[in-house]
């Protein structure tokens, strides 16, 4: 994504107009495309993920969300970044935070991530994991997973080297488990639930991802953007309590 486009992410969550209950000013029309795209590790999510962003003519969004998260935090960055779709021992972390005077950093990294995702669906994108389909519950977007076999996962990280595929193998294992513990703590669902998503992607058996990238695009027009009428989630009030 070009920096002025994330300089002008950042002004703008800085400000209040990306707060949910707030009109859209101007005149009225299609809301921007919103797609949220989780994944396995290893599934070939980043890629597809820029691909579709490119096609629909907006700008896709990863680690950005976290550099938003952290450029705007009051907590110290690198605490921050710890949170980011994992959730570290949180006794050394607090520890840590009151001995410099902070406050409660998981309770800010919440509060902020529903800000920054939030204020790109009002502005259109593609967005990368950090359960965007659950902080955007009731918005309009399409909500995407794709998923893997750990081993043929393994095998595409591992470029190809069979040498390369044990520790790869162990790599998927250990981010798609802590990303599953992030689920089930923070948002109190399973990553793996099909029922949060509009459409699931199996890419051991599409394994050209310009097709599933198609595939996406296609679902997605028929689709239309349309969110379905449910309760916001927890996650989107801004408290100071804990999850």
């Amino acid at each position: 994504m070009a920096r002025d486009e994330f300089q002008a992410l950042l002004t703008y969550i800085r400000t209040d107009q990306l707060q949910p209950h707030r009109p859209r000013s101007g005149p009225l029309g299609s809301p921007p495309p919103v797609v949220t795209i989780a994944r396995d590790h290893g599934a070939g999510g980043e890629a597809i993920a820029a691909k579709l962003a490119e096609s629909l003519g907006v700008p896709c969004f990863d680690k950005e969300i976290l550099d938003a998260v952290v450029a705007t935090a009051t907590s110290d960055p690198a605490l921050m970044r710890q949170l980011d779709e994992k959730l570290p021992g949180r006794a050394g972390m607090f520890l840590y935070a009151s001995l410099m005077g902070l406050h409660d950093p998981l309770t800010e990294y919440q509060r902020l991530l529903t800000r920054v995702v939030n204020g790109i669906a009002f502005r259109g994108g593609v967005i990368v994991g950090r359960g965007a389909h659950l902080l955007l519950r009731g918005a309009p977007r399409f909500r995407v997973r794709i998923v893997g076999s750990d081993e043929v996962c393994a095998a595409r990280l591992a470029g190809g080297d069979p040498a390369k595929v044990a520790d790869a193998l162990h790599e998927v294992q250990r981010v798609n488990a802590a990303r599953a513990k992030y689920f089930k703590e923070f948002f109190k669902v399973s990553n793996g639930d099909p029922l949060q998503y509009d459409l699931i992607v199996n890419t051991d058996r599409f394994t050209d991802l310009d097709a599933v990238t198609d595939l996406i695009l296609h679902a997605y027009r028929i689709h239309g953007g349309h969110a379905e009428t449910q309760p916001p989630s927890p996650i989107h009030q801004d408290s100071t309590s804990g999850p």
